[in-house]
């Protein structure tokens, strides 16, 4: 059988500072150093229609400052650099 991680190899389980970051390449390399044979992952496009992955609909729960309005709007009602300032 084939073992498909989602989103790279983290787990909401561990401790937060020593996991790697969803949807990153820290987490896809993990995953495939620990037997995964697969990854899958969530693309959106955003305003200005550059890829990324992302999982959620914003980034309120992934941003660097989710109080920030910025994180939680869209994904595609935001440029790439927006999203970077998250």
């Amino acid at each position: 059988p084939f073992l498909v991680a989602h989103r790279g190899f983290h787990s909401i389980h561990d401790r937060s500072d020593v996991r790697p970051l969803e949807n990153s390449l820290m987490a896809y390399e993990a995953a495939w150093t620990n037997g995964i044979h697969l990854c899958e992952c969530d693309i959106a496009l955003t305003k200005d229609e550059r890829i990324i992955l992302a999982h959620d609909e914003n980034f309120a729960r992934l941003g660097m400052d989710p109080s920030s309005p910025l994180c939680n709007r869209t994904v595609r009602d935001l440029t790439f650099q927006e999203l970077m300032n998250c």
